[in-house]
């Protein structure tokens, strides 16, 4: 008895054998009509293009062209694939140009929201140091204490006295300081140790800031008419305290600055100073752009900057 001949066996995974030429070998073919004008339009020699036919149609267990003298005419199999081979080069297309643009380079505008006293006191100073390190970085801040959104790209980075929760982001502290009282050094020296808050003029914020700790702290400590100055702006303060107006309640950081010295304080008014709650600063971006190179430059920076001052 004769055996019957059996039909090649289609293998379990037809991709598992394929490469992407494959496709370009199937679509020159399609488009040339023949074997030696597919291999001219590929750049090969014609046995290179039979060879690859083959493996292709032994790697699907389909007819895809029959080889005529007129030419490779395509099979219904091959009518069938064709939208296929053309998505995959499609595909290949945008596989190529899929990195145009990319940044590879710390390049470009990068918005940055702080607070308008850090910004003046210890950002601005430092930025020449910044461009040195990337020249091509461009840098836009917006001074403020409100909330803008990281998620909606209204800023790239935030500094910020608080964790940001909303969004996806990624935060990391910075600082975790407690407070000082400071005031010009002819000041200080003339009001030596300070046994009682109330006992010196002051600078404190105004209205519409009342609520922040260092606000209520002043307002429980010191009877409001020796606030001789109140304002909404840190720099304006920091001025005043400066040129002996009165004394200021700031972050430990800011004892660096020049022109303020540390008011020494007896052991009550230091207590005081320990209920207050440690100040913070946070930096936070947007998970998905946290690697960006112009971004994650300024955040290194950032974070050599202000961990440093902290």
């Amino acid at each position: 008895m004769v055996a019957r001949k059996q039909t090649p066996a289609r293998a379990a995974d037809p991709a598992a054998g394929l490469r992407w030429d494959d496709a370009k070998v199937f679509l020159a073919l399609w488009r040339e009509g023949s074997l030696k004008r597919a291999a001219a339009a590929l750049g090969v020699n014609i046995s290179t293009i039979s060879r690859r036919l083959d493996g292709l149609e032994e790697a699907l267990a389909a007819r895809l062209f029959d080889r005529t003298p007129e030419g490779a005419l395509p099979t219904a199999a091959a009518a069938r694939l064709l939208p296929f081979a053309e998505g995959i080069e499609e595909a290949a297309a945008g596989f190529a140009r899929g990195l145009e643009g990319f940044e590879v380079e710390a390049a470009g505008v990068v918005r940055l929201t702080a607070p308008p006293g850090l910004i003046d006191h210890f950002v601005a100073g430092a930025l020449p140091r910044l461009f040195e390190r990337h020249p091509k970085l461009r840098l836009e801040i917006v001074a403020s204490v409100g909330y803008l959104d990281l998620g909606r790209r209204e800023v790239d980075i935030a500094l910020r006295s608080q964790r940001p929760s909303a969004g996806d982001v990624v935060a990391r502290r910075l600082v975790d300081a407690g407070w000082i009282i400071a005031g010009s050094p002819a000041l200080v020296a003339e009001l030596g140790k300070l046994r009682r808050a109330d006992a010196a003029p002051w600078l404190s914020w105004g209205e519409e800031l009342a609520g922040l700790v260092d606000a209520r702290w002043v307002a429980a400590q010191v009877p409001a008419e020796q606030v001789v100055l109140r304002s909404n702006g840190m720099t304006g303060l920091i001025e005043a305290a400066r040129a002996g107006l009165g004394l200021i309640l700031l972050p430990a950081p800011y004892r660096r600055l020049p022109g303020l010295e540390v008011v020494p304080c007896a052991p009550a008014l230091r207590r005081a100073l320990a209920e207050l709650p440690a100040t913070e600063l946070w930096i936070a971006g947007h998970r998905a752009h946290r690697e960006i190179p112009r971004i994650a430059a300024l955040w290194s920076w950032l974070v050599e900057l202000l961990a440093d001052e902290g």
